[in-house]
């Protein structure tokens, strides 16, 4: 296959894939200054293919971004013990994770793979049997697994809050992970996500690639699955201080998402759990997360008086209201009801589709705000509980989101 303008892969990584030819199945990490943790993974994913799969050709591809740290320097001194080809390259285009997707996936298209698995780079708890866990179903006619974790309850709040609730409420299967990064993909899902027009927004070359997968293989009616791959340990980041970025990029994927399938889910009213494959096991218990309750709390004060105009203009008079005595009340009472969180959800997925592009980070900007306080009613209403109570309290709030997905049928 020849490259197009759009590609994301190097001439140099054309010239590797020319010398490969074809293989059976393709692990894909995308990589940024993760010279600390890249061979790790790379040891385990070999591993897992050699020891799984060792009739078929494995290929390894690292899909770096341009490292500073030496990260590609690391994978090319490596020398594996497993008959695995591993190639480390530069993609090109925009910066960004859905654009080291992207070569990964245009590289499993010019080799004819029969199924891709993406892991993160970052990962400590990766074992052989991930690999397993994520391509086998993808050989027997499932076109997405994704990830089930055992996390810590302040880990994956972007998921928690937002991902979860609102995949599972609007196409009726309950993906608890629909943005884990540690995916297994057939090559029909792969082909399917890079005819997409959804790559020209500004979100799925960035951290809106994982949900964009999740909801274009949901609304394609792919068969899905989760895998159960224990805990995931990893580079965790506190809401109030680090994932702003990322949370309008991720959201700003899933509301263009929602806009371009409304036709799928508008008409789905039934939920049902998906299947879990892999046995669940005790695990490793995943690391504490510290989250600084009083700064996020004020982090959500201020910022809600930055955007309180596109607040007033998107919610309706109660659930404002709600949201500004929030503002106001002491900080030991901060309480954002499950009923709240979702009308205001629902509120912005609306709202995004019809607000100009120009403006639609503040949008975003202005929900993560929110956000950050539901996070803070989170943590203060958990803070005596341990993770599997913590997680029964999130899995109740997604039966809100179920509940009342006909106020978003109305404003949508």
């Amino acid at each position: 296959m020849k490259k197009d303008s759009n590609s994301a892969l190097s001439s140099h990584a054309w010239k590797y894939l020319r010398n490969i030819k074809t293989a059976d199945v393709l692990v894909g990490i995308p990589s940024y200054n993760n010279a600390h943790t890249i061979n790790y993974v790379i040891y385990q994913a070999a591993k897992g293919l050699e020891t799984n799969f060792p009739n078929l050709k494995s290929v390894i591809f690292v899909s770096d971004g341009n490292s500073t740290d030496g990260t590609l320097a690391t994978v090319e001194a490596m020398r594996l013990p497993f008959q695995v080809d591993v190639i480390p390259v530069t993609y090109v285009g925009i910066s960004g994770k859905g654009s080291a997707v992207k070569a990964i996936f245009e590289a499993a298209r010019s080799l004819e793979v029969k199924a891709v698995a993406l892991v993160d780079s970052d990962l400590r708890s990766i074992t052989p049997e991930w690999i397993r866990l994520l391509i086998s179903p993808t050989l027997t006619g499932t076109g997405l697994v994704t990830p089930f974790y055992v996390r810590h309850k302040y880990d994956g709040t972007i998921t928690n809050f937002l991902c979860y609730p609102v995949t599972s409420s609007l196409y009726g299967k309950e993906i608890r992970q629909p943005i884990g990064g540690d995916f297994g993909l057939s090559i029909e899902l792969v082909k399917e996500l890079l005819e997409s027009p959804l790559w020209q927004t500004p979100y799925v070359p960035r951290f809106g690639i994982d949900i964009f997968e999740t909801h274009t293989a949901l609304a394609k009616r792919f068969r899905v699955k989760q895998a159960f791959l224990g805990s995931k340990i990893h580079e965790a980041k506190d809401p109030s201080k680090h994932l702003a970025s990322m949370f309008r990029q991720v959201a700003g994927s899933m509301f263009t998402c929602i806009d371009h399938y409304e036709k799928v889910w508008k008409e789905i009213r039934s939920y049902r759990k998906v299947e879990i494959v892999g046995e669940e096991r005790c695990v490793r218990k995943p690391e504490a997360i510290h989250i600084d309750l009083q700064s996020t709390i004020r982090t959500y004060k201020s910022g809600f008086a930055d955007h309180k105009q596109t607040h007033q203009r998107i919610l309706s008079d109660d659930v404002f209201k709600e949201a500004e005595r929030l503002k106001k009340t002491d900080d030991i009472e901060l309480f954002f009801s499950p009923e709240t969180w979702t009308k205001i959800v629902y509120s912005f997925v609306a709202s995004f589709r019809n607000v100009e592009h120009s403006k639609r980070e503040d949008l975003l900007d202005a929900l993560r705000i929110l956000w950050i306080g539901k996070v803070a009613t989170f943590i203060r209403e958990t803070l005596e509980m341990d993770t599997l109570k913590a997680e029964k309290r999130i899995e109740e709030e997604v039966r809100v989101f179920e509940r009342l997905k006909p106020y978003l049928l109305d404003i949508f």
